[in-house]
């Protein structure tokens, strides 16, 4: 494979996984209940293939193209930066909807252990 092979294998990649990233983004913000397993999986599957092609492309960087292929590498160095921003900003919507889910179980758990109390007084 030559190196503008590898580039717009690369830049599909690339794209694939800023898209899925925008659009989980909007799932979290919009989605009252989002599948945050299944939205895991799809990004995990997105980024093998990334990680797969980045790999390919230094394996081969000294056969196919030597200090060009370095420069195309580099070329994708700040949208690596920037998905890993997206990846951080994920994290903490992520995390704030498992916080948020925590603090409603234990409230769900008071009112539980309430309504067990009121049944027993009014058995009795």
């Amino acid at each position: 494979m030559n190196i503008e092979q590898y580039k717009q294998k690369l830049e599909l990649c690339f794209t694939e996984y800023e898209e899925i990233q925008t659009l989980h983004l909007k799932v979290m913000r919009e989605e009252p209940m989002p599948d945050i397993a299944l939205m895991t999986e799809e990004r995990d599957k997105v980024f093998a293939r990334l990680k797969k092609n980045i790999d390919g492309s230094i394996a081969n960087a000294g056969s196919n193209g030597g200090k060009e292929t370095v420069s195309v590498l580099a070329g994708f160095e700040a949208r690596l930066a920037s998905i890993m921003d997206v990846s951080e900003e994920l994290s903490r919507a992520i995390q704030g909807y498992q916080d948020n889910l925590k603090t409603n179980l234990a409230k769900m758990q008071i009112g539980k252990a309430a309504m067990h109390g009121y049944k027993a007084v009014n058995i009795n």
